[in-house]
């Protein structure tokens, strides 16, 4: 099951393949709804304008359009596990799916603190058994 993922085009309520015209067109029609002058009081209005400003500032700038439809063509053909996290299929769990310092580091501190028990354990065992001089 695919999680929705919010974008601008949402927050501007058009499809991804709007006009500049349409964009603008959109944003307008937000503005004039959801201004705070419009609606005293109404503390989310303030949030709901800077969100369709940020979405116009974006979606108006044909490089910064560019780059949020690229992060959603990646966003969209990479699969989310429940965590938000990529999905890890069987195949690649593996010795490397744990050793891997990047996804395994529970393991890492876990050893480095058991070694550094142990090795204060038979310091101290040594220190005692050995007689003072």
């Amino acid at each position: 099951m695919a999680i929705p993922l919010p974008t601008y085009y949402d927050v501007l309520q058009v499809e991804r393949d709007a006009t500049p015209e349409g964009i603008r067109h959109a944003w307008r029609r937000l503005a004039h709804k959801y201004h705070p002058d419009k609606m005293p009081g109404n503390a989310n209005a303030v949030r709901a304008m800077a969100a369709i400003n940020a979405a116009y500032e974006v979606l108006s700038d044909p490089h910064r359009r560019a780059e949020h439809d690229v992060w959603i063509e990646r966003a969209e053909s990479r699969p989310m596990g429940l965590a938000g996290g990529p999905v890890q299929s069987e195949e690649a769990a593996g010795p490397w799916a744990v050793l891997n310092p990047l996804t395994g580091w529970p393991w890492y501190l876990l050893f480095a603190t058991m070694a550094f028990s142990l090795g204060t354990i038979v310091t101290a065992l040594y220190m005692t058994a050995m007689p003072a001089r």
